[in-house]
């Protein structure tokens, strides 16, 4: 028998909002959008989906909400959907602090909600092979990693962080954090510093950078890069070097040619294919149907936030912050 189709409650609608929203369409979804800022008809207009008045409307009846707002909204609305017994989508990072993605989280596993972040670096073809590089042990021992991330980025919310929040380090930081930590595991120890401000984009001719290193339980060590650049070209930028005993991969968004790998045997691949977007609404949709479960969960989200809170606190103080370990005191 064809499965019902899943209904989607889609809130926020600026960049990202649309990104989801066409790879939902393309997931077969029926979305309907809600936003406070007065766009959400005209882009429901646009995709030829329903624009509603209210978020208790748009929770009516949904399967899933997927949240793309600013992130000081991301608890609110995602314990609302919860509450309602609604599965979450969240755009990162999943809340403002630890706390309240703690809170979020515990929440989901005592209603039985499922929550994936959307975390879509990982849903790049070149992350992905790089991550079973690893897995397999193809790379070998003594991983050292780099991980960086250059983009511009206008978003209104942006200016609204203080430096003390962590800015960049909270913000963009956690797409490189994520990677580390899904390719090497638990993160014990991280110490961060910035450059320029990084709690707003950066003004004409100039950059903000955040830089992260952080010291896995496995003993592999990476180190995380995050620009906002001051022009929209290229928009984005995404690099990663990583080696091992057994080789060492590198992977550049701009080159015109496959992945180069160099002193080992861990093969080549390129960076080409679907959507990062659609990939990953399509994973999320086939879990919610039934299906098996997506390359992330809400347990991943959490770690994501821990490390970048921890960053950013290593930025404000100067000082290393020791994280806890699963099976340690």
């Amino acid at each position: 028998m064809p499965m019902r189709q899943l209904e989607v409650a889609l809130i926020g609608a600026g960049l990202i909002a649309r990104f989801h929203l066409d790879a939902w369409i393309g997931a077969g979804a029926a979305v309907r959008i809600y936003s406070d800022d007065g766009r959400s008809a005209d882009l429901a207009r646009e995709f030829g989906v329903t624009a509603v008045g209210s978020l208790a409307e748009a929770l009516d009846g949904a399967d899933v909400v997927d949240i793309c707002t600013p992130t000081g909204t991301h608890r609110e609305i995602a314990l609302a959907a919860i509450g309602k017994g609604v599965g979450v989508v969240c755009e990162k990072p999943l809340a403002a602090t630890t706390a309240e993605a703690e809170e979020i989280v515990d929440a989901s596993e005592r209603a039985g909600v499922r929550l994936y972040p959307a975390h879509d670096v990982r849903f790049a073809p070149a992350y992905a092979r790089l991550h079973e590089l690893v897995a397999s042990g193809r790379v070998g021992a003594g991983a050292v990693a780099r991980f960086r991330f250059s983009a511009y980025h206008p978003r209104p919310w942006t200016g609204q962080m203080s430096a003390q929040s962590g800015g960049i380090l909270t913000d963009q930081m956690l797409h490189g954090v994520d990677l580390a930590y899904w390719i090497f595991g638990e993160v014990k120890r991280v110490y961060a510093c910035y450059q320029g401000d990084i709690a707003t984009p950066a003004p004409e001719g100039a950059v903000a950078t955040g830089t992260a290193i952080l010291t896995h339980a496995n003993g592999a060590i990476s180190q995380v890069v995050s620009r906002w650049t001051a022009t929209p070209k290229p928009p984005v930028r995404v690099t990663f070097d990583v080696s091992g005993t057994g080789g060492t991969v590198r992977y550049d968004s701009e080159w015109p040619q496959d992945v180069r790998v160099a002193d080992g045997d861990a093969g080549s691949f390129g960076y080409a294919g679907k959507s990062v977007f659609a990939t990953e609404m399509r994973e999320f949709a086939q879990a919610f149907a039934g299906g098996p479960e997506p390359r992330l969960g809400a347990r991943d989200a959490l770690a994501a936030v821990r490390i970048t809170q921890a960053a950013a606190e290593s930025a404000w103080t100067g000082r290393a912050v020791e994280l806890p370990v699963k099976g340690t005191a």
